[in-house]
């Protein structure tokens, strides 16, 4: 291999670039095979690319696996993750520089937010788009939808530039300002088979089929989510009551969004005394982009 203290001895060259590119969305991706979607290219040809990272480098930066709960990064490799983290930063400062130069409240925000967002009672997101504009009426704003965990990744990814989510994890690169926090219950529907049972059973609750999210769940109750051996998943929160509603699954969900369900006997808690957790909601963006004026003026823009 190549003698790793004169690797990248000169000037970078489109390729490195390139090939560190592709090695940073290997590491986002959890391994070589999720990594096709994000970079629309083969795994093949991802392995391809950090074969040739790896002999540039003189160093191994991952071990290889066929699945994505294998993947492991060697030392060197998490270090070097690190380096590109801080690259990307320098990038976005300098990007963030520049544009403070033209102006530094017009252009576009790119705002990510949770399906149920105008449920949040904590949150006035017409309020806020108002304040917002008030200040920076040249400013255009692109807001999308999403699931946590797609959340995050548009963020990683550049597709956005601040979200509101709850904090499962912190993920290198991203900075996160708590908000508020919500309380999730145990949900039945209105014509669930349990609706007949007055005293409903641990043993005989947990046999029913959960709605559960597709994405990982938040840490502090990924022991209840264990309790269910029996799921359907759904990635965002509106599909999940959708599935609750139906009476054929018991599902959790913020008790802000089903508030009026339960108030018209649509929902039933269950078991709230043991079925039960609170989350951190949290601002979310990439640490390069703290600064950034607009993102400044979105995070002031929440409350008044």
């Amino acid at each position: 291999m190549t003698n790793p203290k004169t690797a990248l001895s000169g000037r970078l060259t489109d390729m490195d670039l390139r090939l560190l590119r592709v090695f940073r969305e290997i590491v986002r991706a959890g391994g070589l095979a999720p990594a096709e979607v994000a970079l629309n290219i083969s795994r093949s040809t991802i392995s391809t690319h950090l074969s040739d990272l790896e002999a540039r480098l003189g160093m191994q930066l991952c071990l290889r696996s066929r699945g994505r709960a294998d993947f492991k990064l060697t030392p060197e490799g998490e270090a070097l993750f690190e380096a590109i983290n801080e690259l990307d930063g320098h990038l976005e400062a300098f990007k963030s520089q520049v544009n403070a130069i033209q102006s530094s409240l017009t252009g576009l925000l790119r705002v990510v937010l949770p399906d149920d967002v105008l449920e949040i009672p904590q949150l006035d997101l017409p309020a806020t788009i108002a304040r917002l504009k008030a200040t920076a009426p040249q400013l255009e704003l692109d807001v999308q939808l999403a699931a946590p965990q797609e959340l995050e990744l548009e963020i990683l990814a550049g597709r956005a530039d601040i979200g509101i989510n709850p904090l499962h994890s912190r993920r290198p690169g991203l900075d996160y300002r708590p908000l508020f926090q919500h309380q999730s219950l145990l949900y039945r529907g209105r014509h669930h088979s349990l609706a007949d049972t007055p005293d409903v059973s641990e043993e005989l609750l947990t046999q029913q089929e959960l709605a559960a999210p597709s994405h990982a769940v938040f840490s502090g109750a990924a022991h209840l989510y264990r309790l269910f051996p029996k799921k359907s998943t759904a990635n965002h929160m509106a599909a999940r009551l959708a599935m609750i509603l139906s009476g054929q699954f018991v599902g959790f969900l913020p008790e802000y969004l089903a508030g009026r369900y339960v108030d018209r006997g649509e929902l039933v808690a269950l078991c709230p005394e043991r079925f039960r957790y609170r989350i951190q909601n949290a601002a979310t963006f990439k640490r390069s982009a703290g600064e950034h004026p607009a993102v400044q003026l979105f995070l002031e823009s929440l409350f008044d």
